[in-house]
């Protein structure tokens, strides 16, 4: 049996029993000789991209723990990554000031987005592929087109933007900036809907649940905070002592919220009974980036001891 994702065939069966199997450790990617800065995983779940320090976007097959590609095609950090809906694009952003969109089948370079005078820090596709939006340590947030790859509506920040989200709607999108405030604006007008009290230090990662109904904020401090939406009422907040959360994700199922912090460890807490379920150690530094696999059994993460780990997460 084969499935195809994205433009490659890919052998079904090759892929759960290469790349997991009855493994329990977690896989491990290398490839990167910098930091990983981001990774995000294909709507099928067969592929991984990743972008690092080392100026590289590189696309990973998930069959046999191998890199399918390698681009360098970006003057400085790849701060960001993302997968467009239907998988065949992937969305770059750099200290370069630019983003890039690729193929995903053969990583030919489709367009470059320019605009943004500083660092882009965060970009994400819309659920449906209709936008991208970009943040950048310009202080501002970008939301373009996907069709024309113009510029639709630039929002204005006081502090540069660290973070970016859209809800799953795609009617909403949220900005996390350096001065530690979290905003959610209308799509596309850009109109401000609802601006989150000041989290005390600057907004690493924000993350919407599966259902729209809370939006998750991290910060360089050891509290995640979840807020009700479109109410912005604080619903409930995680701490960890000791911890400085620095990258958020929720289950596709909305059960489960993954948090990375400084210091290596990957906490799973348990929406339901509101306690940590499994703390995923194996990493040697800070963890930059976190995310489920779409049908939720699998975790990966992404840190600055320069590799990518898979955790398995759901039997």
């Amino acid at each position: 049996m084969t499935t195809t994702e994205g433009g490659f065939n890919l052998s079904l069966t090759a892929w759960f029993s290469l790349a997991f199997g009855k493994r329990k450790a977690p896989g491990m990617l290398i490839g990167h000789t910098d930091w990983v800065n981001s990774i995000a995983f294909s709507p099928g779940g067969h592929f991984l991209v990743s972008g690092g320090k080392d100026r590289t976007v590189r696309l990973w097959g998930l069959d046999s723990y191998c890199q399918v590609w390698v681009v360098t095609g970006h003057a400085d950090w790849v701060k960001t990554v993302a997968f467009s809906p239907d998988g065949r694009l992937i969305a770059s952003g750099s200290g370069d000031k630019t983003v890039k969109i690729w193929s995903a089948k053969d990583k030919a370079l489709v367009t470059v987005l320019t605009g943004h005078t500083d660092w882009v820090n965060s970009v994400a596709f819309s659920p449906f592929g209709t936008w991208l939006l970009s943040g950048s340590a310009d202080k501002s947030a970008v939301l373009w087109s996907t069709e024309s790859w113009e510029q639709v509506k630039v929002i204005t920040h006081i502090s540069l933007v660290y973070a970016v989200a859209f809800s799953p709607d795609e009617t909403l999108m949220a900005t996390g900036t350096y001065d530690g405030t979290a905003k959610i604006w209308k799509v596309p007008e850009g109109d401000l809907v609802l601006a989150l009290p000041e989290h005390g230090d600057w907004v690493r990662g924000l993350a919407f649940s599966p259902d729209g109904k809370v939006l998750a904020t991290c910060c360089w401090t050891d509290t995640i905070r979840l807020w009700q939406i479109p109410e912005g009422e604080l619903a409930t907040s995680i701490a960890l002592s000791g911890e400085a959360t620095t990258a958020i994700a929720f289950s596709p199922d909305g059960r489960s919220l993954a948090i990375g912090t400084h210091s290596g460890s990957i906490y799973l807490w348990d929406l339901t009974t509101e306690k940590v379920a499994h703390v995923l150690q194996g990493h040697e530094g800070h963890i930059s980036s976190v995310a489920f696999s779409p049908d939720g059994k699998w975790l990966a993460s992404g840190s600055r001891d320069k590799t990518i780990r898979l955790w398995k997460v759901e039997a």
